[in-house]
C-alpha cells in the first residue's frame, strides 16, 4: 500500500508539469513585471523592483498554502474529475488574458467553471474539447468545497502578503491634476494534491473518503491553481484597503464553504448556488471598492507644507531610514522643504549626513537620520509628487 501511494505521489507531481497553468503563470508574472517596470520608468524615470519581482514571489506563499490545502483535501479524499480540472484551467487562462491578476480570484476562475459544468450537465450540451459526459453530479460537491476553501485562502493571502507587491503610479484627477496612486498586485501559484476518480489507490480506512464520490479507486494529481488580485488605491493608505478587502473575502469564503458543505443534500442545486454567491459577492466587493475610491478625496496629492512620500526604492537610504508610503517630510537638515528643489538644496548643506523631520499617517512627528556615503547625497530613493505645470511627471530623489 505504501509503495502504491509513493508511486502515485510521484506520478501526481509529474502531472504538474503537463498542466498549462504552470507555464501560463510564469508568462503572466513576467508580463506583469515588464508592464510595471515600463509604467514606473515612464512616471518616475526609475523602477521600484526588478523585472522578475512578480516571478520571484509567485511560488513561496503559494507552496505553503498548497501544502496545507493538500493535507486537508487528501484527508477528505476530495475527488475532482479531469473535465472539471480542465474547465477551471481554461477559465483561468481566459480571465488571466483578459484581466491579468484582476480577475484571478477563485470565486471567478472556479465559480464560473463550476457553473459552466453544472449548466452543461443540466441542459445536456457538450463543452467543446471536454468530455463532460463523464461528470457525475456528486463531483459538484467537491468542486464547491474547493471553491469555498480557496476563497478563504485568497482572503488570508491578501491579509498576509497583499502589501508585499505595491507599485506607485501617477494618474490624472477629475480636475486634470496629476495625483499619486498605489497599485497593489499579487500573483500566487498554489500546487494542490487532489484525487482523480480512477486509479490504483483504494480506500485505506473505512471512513475514507469522507464524502462518497461514487467511485472505488483513485489516483493523485498535483494541480496548479493560479490566484491573484489587483487594486488601485488613491484615497487612503494601501494597508487600510487591503485589510478591509482581505477580511471581506475571508468572510465570503467562510460563507461559501458553509453552503458547500451541505451540497450533498442537493448536489445539482447547492453547488450552483454557492458558485453564484461567490461570483456576485466578489464582484460586489470589487465594485464597492471602486465606488469608494471614486467618491472620496485623493490622498496622494502635493501638500502645501512638506513632501508626501509615495514610495521608496528597496535598499535605498530612504528605505534604510524607515520612510514609508504616506509619510510627510517636513524638514531636511533643519530646513523647511516643499518640493524636490528644496530637498535637494537641503541635502547639499551637509553632503555626509541627512536628518529628516517626518510626520507619519497619524500626524505624529519623528526624526530620522543617517550618514550619507559617496554618491548618495542626491539619491535618497524617495518617490513623490509635487505641484508642477507639466502633468504626468513624477519625482525621484
Amino acid at each position: 500500500m505504501a509503495e502504491i501511494w509513493l508511486l502515485e505521489i510521484a506520478k501526481g507531481i509529474g502531472r504538474l508539469f503537463l498542466h498549462p497553468i504552470l507555464y501560463f503563470s510564469i508568462l503572466l508574472a513576467l508580463t506583469a513585471g515588464y508592464l510595471r517596470v515600463k509604467r514606473e520608468r515612464r512616471d518616475f524615470h526609475v523602477r521600484v523592483n526588478s523585472l522578475f519581482h512578480e516571478l520571484r514571489y509567485l511560488l513561496p506563499a503559494g507552496i505553503v498554502s498548497g501544502l496545507i490545502l493538500s493535507l486537508l483535501f487528501v484527508s477528505l479524499g476530495l475527488t475532482i474529475p479531469v473535465p472539471i480540472i480542465a474547465v477551471i484551467a481554461i477559465v483561468t487562462l481566459l480571465l488571466g488574458l483578459v484581466g491579468n491578476a484582476r480577475l484571478l480570484s477563485p470565486t471567478l476562475t472556479i465559480g464560473l467553471a463550476l457553473l459552466l459544468v453544472i449548466a452543461a450537465n443540466y441542459f445536456s450540451f457538450q463543452i467543446p474539447f471536454i468530455k463532460n459526459s463523464m461528470i457525475d453530479s456528486s463531483f459538484f460537491i467537491g468542486a464547491a468545497i474547493l471553491l469555498g476553501t480557496l476563497t478563504i485562502t485568497e482572503g488570508i493571502l491578501m491579509l498576509k502578503n497583499g502589501l508585499k507587491d505595491i507599485s506607485p503610479k501617477l494618474r490624472t484627477s477629475r480636475r486634470g491634476l496629476t495625483v499619486g496612486a498605489i497599485q497593489t498586485k499579487r500573483l500566487w501559484l498554489l500546487p494542490i494534491f487532489l484525487f482523480l476518480p480512477v486509479g490504483p489507490i483504494s480506500a485505506p480506512f473505512e471512513w475514507w473518503p469522507v464524502i462518497n464520490w461514487g467511485t472505488e479507486s483513485y489516483s493523485l494529481i498535483l494541480v496548479p491553481f493560479l490566484m491573484g488580485f489587483q487594486q488601485q488605491i488613491q484615497t487612503t493608505l494601501p494597508g487600510n484597503v487591503i485589510k478591509r478587502l482581505g477580511k471581506q473575502v475571508l468572510i465570503l469564503g467562510v460563507v461559501i464553504t458553509a453552503i458547500s458543505s451541505v451540497s450533498f443534500l442537493m448536489p445539482d442545486i447547492i453547488p450552483a448556488i454557492a458558485s453564484i454567491l461567490a461570483i456576485l459577492g466578489r464582484l460586489f466587493l470589487a465594485h464597492q471598492h471602486r465606488v469608494r475610491e471614486g467618491l472620496a478625496l485623493y490622498y496622494f496629492t502635493p501638500r502645501n507644507s512638506g513632501i508626501m512620500v509615495l514610495d521608496v526604492l528597496p535598499e535605498s537610504p530612504a528605505d534604510k531610514m524607515g520612510l514609508k508610503t504616506g509619510d510627510i517630510i517636513h524638514t531636511c537638515n533643519n530646513i523647511m522643504v516643499h518640493n524636490k528643489q528644496d530637498l535637494y538644496e537641503a541635502l547639499l548643506k551637509n553632503r555626509a549626513y541627512c536628518k529628516l523631520e517626518v510626520f507619519d499617517k497619524n500626524g505624529e512627528k519623528r526624526l530620522v537620520q543617517r550618514a550619507l556615503y559617496e554618491g548618495e547625497h542626491h539619491e535618497l530613493g524617495i518617490l513623490f509628487i509635487e505641484k508642477r505645470d507639466m502633468p504626468k511627471q513624477g519625482k525621484a530623489v
